[in-house]
């Protein structure tokens, strides 16, 4: 697979039709890996070998790694928290995001980092002067950052081919958003030529297209095992191969002649008589299923190891393993997710930023807040032994906050208003059986 790298441009060099051109080249590289990433997640790997023999079968282990490693970091919908004085301003931002629901989004990005090793989105403001997040695809989006250390970002590009008046594709021709840090400018180009087409400020004072990366290497979960793949489907599509050669096996006899007659008789009454001495036998490959399905074993083992993927399936997460075999057994798969997290984390503190600066630009908040001032909180989505935490909960009540230990409990998804609840229902509870302190005293 082609090796991915960010673009970057000297800040003091301004974009020109040439320039984006290339750019657009090198994205269309990328995105001819990109097609073949999505051929492995559509059930239509492109897979080369010798024998000019179509896949019979095709086993979706990408489908199957980038959906568990997105479903275990991002199954839970992501949580924000703040300072108390600013959780006024945060339930504004968090409104918004209910609204389109974000989680489903966030789920959408991170099936595109599974797959492709980055993803995109776009933060714009709608009719109702809402701001809205929508994802834009990596086979025709791409970020220019500068060539400093500082890696700043100056320009988001998103662009179509552009088409004559026959619908037909003109070579060498693109329409092209490009976003600054204060508009949203539409271009066509032509050869090396560029025409402004339209200038829209958009008020978020920086580019409002995040792009999001899924480890330093911008490679997807299951492109590290590709091979691997390949010589699984290969080889489960050879054994189905030779199955059907069995049913067709040549019949060789020797010592003797048989008619048209007699060869019609063995398929319609499967008997044939034959002279003396005379031997009638199949010509066959000797198969060796046992040596097959362990080699079998052993590449699905490789898949899953070498993507740091669990295989769900395996007797161990089924059986009575204690939990700190699990643990060991889940190391390397919390490992890669505490990586991706930390990225995935970068690009939702951006879009904070962007919903910050809009919002305070609309003065829609009572003092000052910063996307530093927020924590984001990130919850696998893994089977809870509840009663053994409620156990732990019993043991550790006096020594931790309440609200700490709530929020252990896999079915608690707010823990502070479910102490809060709790608190109001027990003082309801003592003001019914004996009465309000007031009435006590009369």
């Amino acid at each position: 697979m082609r090796q991915r790298q960010t673009i970057n441009q000297p800040s003091d060099i301004e974009l020109s039709g040439k320039s984006l051109k290339s750019f657009i080249a090198l994205n269309e590289a990328d995105a001819v890996t990109y097609g073949i990433l999505k051929s492995y997640m559509d059930d239509d790997p492109e897979v080369q070998r010798d024998k000019p023999t179509e896949l019979l079968t095709v086993n979706n282990f990408a489908d199957y790694i980038a959906t568990i490693n997105t479903g275990y970091l991002l199954g839970r919908n992501v949580t924000y928290s703040t300072k108390e004085e600013q959780e006024d301003n945060l339930a504004k931002i968090e409104d918004w995001y209910s609204e389109q629901h974000m989680g489903r989004l966030d789920s959408q990005l991170g099936l595109d980092l599974s797959t492709y090793g980055r993803a995109y989105e776009i933060n714009y403001a709608d009719e109702e002067s809402k701001v809205r997040t929508a994802k834009l695809s990596v086979f025709n989006t791409f970020v220019i950052y500068d060539d400093s250390y500082k890696h700043k970002k100056q320009y988001a590009i998103s662009y179509t081919p552009l088409l004559d008046d026959k619908g037909e594709i003109i070579k060498d021709s693109w329409n092209v958003t490009v976003w600054t840090r204060d508009e949203e400018i539409k271009y066509i180009i032509r050869k090396d030529s560029l025409e402004e087409v339209s200038k829209t400020p958009h008020f978020f004072g920086r580019v409002p297209v995040i792009e999001y990366f899924n480890n330093a290497r911008l490679r997807g979960d299951f492109e590290p095992v590709i091979s691997l793949i390949d010589a699984y489907n290969i080889l489960q599509t050879d054994r189905v191969i030779d199955r059907e050669k069995l049913v067709d096996a040549i019949l060789a006899i020797s010592g003797a002649q048989l008619s048209p007659e007699d060869q019609a008789g063995i398929k319609s009454n499967r008997t044939v008589g034959l002279p003396k001495d005379s031997k009638i036998e199949y010509v066959i490959k000797e198969l060796n299923e046992a040596n097959a399905d362990v080699l079998r074993q052993v590449l699905a083992s490789d898949i899953h190891k070498f993507s740091m993927t669990p295989d769900m399936t395996d007797k161990e997460f089924i059986g009575n393993s204690s939990g700190v075999a699990l643990k060991y057994k889940l190391l390397p798969f919390e490992n890669k997710a505490q990586d991706k997290e930390q990225y995935f984390e970068d690009g939702l503190r951006r879009r904070l930023e962007l919903y910050i600066a809009y919002m305070t630009k609309r003065s829609m908040f009572t003092g000052k807040l910063s996307a530093n001032d927020i924590d984001i909180s990130f919850h696998r989505s893994l089977p809870q032994n509840d009663y053994e935490t409620s156990q732990m909960i019993t043991n550790l009540t006096g020594l931790v906050d309440r609200a700490t230990l709530a929020g252990n409990l896999s079915f608690v998804h707010d823990a502070i208003e479910t102490v809060e609840r709790a608190a109001e229902e027990e003082t309801a509870l003592v003001e019914t059986s004996f009465g309000t302190t007031e009435e006590s005293v009369l």
